[in-house]
């Protein structure tokens, strides 16, 4: 399937993957209350009231563990680039495989996100997110582990992200 960056970037479920870790973590980093408040606005948005605060809630807590969990600083891009980094990447893969019963993506990603110890804490809170999102039906593409790991493989020709999470 080929797909181009501004169709990835407009399909709601990733929106609402991507932008709302960057909305979330630029807001911890940042220590305001307005990139969260964009979040909510966005999931209002796509997703209603009622379902919009369900999903960002099971995002907040996802983000919160992961942050806790991580195993060195999370990046991420400002909300709104049409870039992706390391982290993102990974965060979308992992997403991606729960939703599609992948587990060797999990755990592929799960690896460069998160410490060994706290990877079930990372996959639990991880899953909630996924499975809420895809209960709404708002189910990200399917993203093979060979695209992650090409990804990665070149990530020192891409430019570093601004904003760390933890």
């Amino acid at each position: 399937m080929n797909i181009s960056v501004d169709e990835f970037f407009s399909r709601p479920a990733e929106q609402l993957v991507l932008e709302g870790y960057r909305y979330r973590s630029n807001g911890y980093a940042l220590e305001s209350i307005r990139p969260w408040e964009a979040a909510r606005a966005l999931f209002l948005d796509k997703l209603g009231v009622d379902n919009g605060r369900r999903a960002l809630s099971s995002l907040s807590n996802f983000i919160s563990i992961l942050g806790a969990c991580a195993s060195c600083p999370l990046k991420t891009f400002p909300y709104g680039a049409r870039h992706l980094c390391r982290d993102e990447v990974l965060i979308l893969g992992l997403i991606s495989s729960i939703q599609y019963d992948d587990p060797d993506l999990t755990s592929f990603c799960l690896k460069f996100l998160s410490c060994p110890s706290q990877c079930d804490h990372v996959a639990a809170a991880a899953g909630e997110f996924a499975l809420v999102l895809k209960a709404m039906n708002k189910i990200l593409l399917p993203i093979p582990k060979q695209v992650i790991e090409n990804i990665l493989s070149g990530e020192k020709a891409t430019l570093p992200p601004k904003v760390t999470l933890h």
